[in-house]
């Protein structure tokens, strides 16, 4: 049996189906959807047993195997930490399940915070502070006043402040340069409309290979 072919009529028969939604909501859409988060779900899950929990029990191991006692028991935090999430649905074990939920919470916020600022944020302000008028292109010398002036309208645009009394908010709001803050509030549309942009051509080369894909085994 030629695996390649069945393969292929699977690719066909669900990119149908989930090409039937076009005429509205049906079994064979919910089907598809189905199937594909089943197959995300099994796939993950294979990958964790595999990837993370056998080799951290392997570690656990070779490490009580070799005398070192310390780093075992510190490879077996995690692995209690995952079996005590198991017990979650039961009511007296909720203490303890919140603490290991605070935990996992906090470290993912302490690294998305950290990537952020690492890889974000540092960047970006490196990106900004560019040698202007020392590069003898013109098209590089606007280009660099282009972004550190669309970055300073961004950052003008976000502007917090804490409203004591109307009289108050009034003149400060008089104060202010609110055509820079119109011009940020531009400046981040353009920016969020190219994500948008970036995403809907992206997707729409999702559906051209497809759409390619049905029409050359039509032929």
């Amino acid at each position: 049996m030629d695996w390649t072919i069945v393969g292929t009529v699977i690719t066909v028969i669900l990119t149908v189906m989930v090409y039937s939604y076009l005429i509205g909501d049906n079994p064979l859409f919910r089907l598809a959807e189905h199937i594909l988060v089943g197959v995300s779900v099994g796939y993950a899950t294979v990958t964790i047993v595999f990837s993370v929990l056998i080799p951290a029990v392997r570690n656990v191991r070779d490490e009580v195997t070799a005398g070192n006692t310390p780093l075992a028991v510190v490879y077996m935090i995690p692995i209690l930490a995952g079996i005590i999430l198991l017990f979650r649905p039961l009511r007296a074990a909720r203490p303890f399940t919140n603490l290991v939920v605070a935990l996992v919470i906090g470290v993912t916020a302490a690294l998305a915070l950290g990537g952020t600022i690492a890889g974000t944020l540092l960047p970006q302000i490196g990106a900004t502070m560019l040698p202007i008028g020392q590069s003898g292109d013109a098209f590089a010398i606007v280009g660099n006043v282009v972004l550190v002036l669309c970055t300073v309208l961004t950052l003008w645009y976000f502007q917090f402040t804490l409203r004591k009394s109307k009289a108050k908010t009034a003149s400060t709001r008089s104060n202010l340069p609110q055509t820079a803050r119109l011009a940020g509030r531009w400046t981040l549309m353009l920016a969020l409309g190219a994500v948008f942009a970036s995403v809907f051509i992206t997707y729409l080369a999702a559906l051209i290979d497809r759409v390619s894909f049905l029409l050359r085994l039509g032929s």
